[in-house]
């Protein structure tokens, strides 16, 4: 099966004043098959990016493969510091199909990577597939935008990515 763009995921990170908070697109490709097996998607960030292998990462969860203190502390709906934001599909029709997703309060760094991570369907959650991109570093302003293309997983890995 052939992968598609189905979903642009647009993320801005920013700070309490939009305009002055970093800000970086991302463009999530997801093959037709595994966008219907998947309900949502987890988003990490994590220090130290080049020292991961991103082929080796891809393979199981992030939160396995890296000690908790790497995860950069992103804020979830709640404003709540977490090392993971999970994200449900709520796509909007189109061509490609959109969602837009707003992280608030992400710090500037350099060397980090971000960890896209597909959460399956199943009554308990796998990891269906993921994307590791390296980021050189976040600026303030508007960075370059980052091209994830989530890597299916056959089989699944048995671990749950939200945990």
């Amino acid at each position: 099966m052939r992968s598609i763009a189905l979903a642009v995921l647009l993320l801005t990170a920013c700070g309490p004043q939009p305009e002055a908070g970093p800000r970086f697109p991302i463009e999530l490709f997801v093959s037709a098959g595994l966008l219907m097996e998947i309900s949502g998607f987890q988003l990490s960030v994590v220090t130290k990016g080049t020292t991961l292998d991103c082929v080796t990462v891809q393979k199981t969860c992030i939160k396995d493969q890296v000690d908790p203190t790497r995860f950069v502390k992103l804020k979830d709906a709640a404003g709540k510091d977490v090392q993971s934001v999970t994200f449900p599909i709520a796509l909007v029709a189109g061509s490609p199909n959109t969602q837009d997703v707003t992280l608030r309060d992400v710090p500037l760094g350099k060397d980090l990577a971000l960890i896209v991570e597909a959460v399956s369907r199943e009554a308990t959650p796998t990891l269906a597939g993921s994307s590791c991109n390296y980021l050189k570093d976040i600026s303030a302003g508007t960075n370059t935008a980052v091209q994830a293309r989530i890597e299916v997983l056959s089989p699944h890995a048995a671990c749950d990515p939200r945990h």
